[in-house]
């Protein structure tokens, strides 16, 4: 991680934190040492140089006990599984991703898909801009659902058929596969929009996919909701609805050995993850 980053990770801890630490940790040291020095007076005699170490040493421990590493995991203890939140690059995660969509599964770049957006790196990370192709994958991948949608005719660019929330596809191959779930709506003026309830229930159908086609391999996730989805939900509030319905996915029957959450540097400013790991901690049983 790049030497920014850590310094955004540190902004999100909060000084007070590392203030009440640093005092308590000040604290424990001194206690330690003024006993032994009644014994040891010459050798523990500490004067504004040994002060001034005591110090240092206190903050250096206050901040590293504080500090948020830039990933942290819980386990579960039945099943045999891990959620992990980490600080990385979606795309740079090994075995099944998420990838949010809309619910009429659109690819165009520009004003209907950002292009910086997780479809749009998509698009072009994953399938080298072949737009073409990737519609093709969605098709085939939709076939046993195509008796639940609806044509949209009101919808002038982009895609025209309509699927319901929650639906959810699986392309790639089996050991490196694209979960596809749609928990936007996509407006015919282009905006999609997206709730709370939009969001756990493509969670739901999205573990259901994982369960079924997911083979047990790890999965990783970004941020659902979290960019143009309009959701108004914050950040860690959305982090903690992904990792509440894959645990309470997982205790009915296994989903993946692993969930990671992905967190993307730039969000890092929005997102408490020193909040986070003490809920991963208190959740995760």
């Amino acid at each position: 991680m790049k030497s920014l980053d850590y310094f955004k990770l540190l902004a999100t801890v909060g000084w007070k934190r590392i203030i009440s630490s640093f005092i308590t940790i000040f604290g424990l040291l001194w206690l330690l040492i003024e006993p032994v020095a009644l014994f040891f007076p010459n050798q523990l005699s500490l004067g504004w140089p040994g002060y001034f170490s005591l110090v240092l040493v206190s903050l250096a421990l206050a901040i590293a006990y504080r500090f948020p590493r830039g990933s942290f995991s819980g386990k579960l203890s039945s099943p045999d599984s891990v959620v992990e939140i980490k600080v990385g690059d979606l795309f740079n995660e090994r075995g099944h991703l998420v990838i949010g969509t809309n619910d009429v599964f659109d690819t165009e770049l520009g004003d209907v898909i950002k292009p910086t957006s997780v479809q749009g790196q998509f698009l072009t990370r994953i399938y080298n801009s072949d737009i073409i192709k990737l519609d093709e994958d969605i098709e085939i991948a939709l076939g046993p659902h195509k008796q639940d949608r609806r044509e949209e005719s009101q919808k002038t660019r982009g895609k025209r058929w309509r699927y319901p929330i929650g639906t959810t596809i699986a392309i790639g191959p089996l050991n490196s596969r694209y979960f596809l779930t749609a928990y936007g709506y996509m407006g015919n003026d282009l905006k999609c929009t997206s709730d709370a309830h939009s969001i756990w229930l493509s969670l739901s159908q999205l573990w259901d996919e994982v369960r079924i086609n997911g083979q047990g391999t790890k999965v990783a996730t970004p941020i659902l909701g979290s960019d143009m989805a309009r959701t108004g939900l914050p950040r860690t509030t959305l982090i903690k609805i992904i990792v509440i319905s894959f645990i309470a996915a997982s205790k009915k029957e296994l989903v993946s050995k692993k969930l990671t959450v992905v967190v993307h540097p730039d969000d890092l400013s929005f997102i408490n993850l020193y909040d986070l790991r003490e809920f991963l901690n208190s959740t995760c049983f």
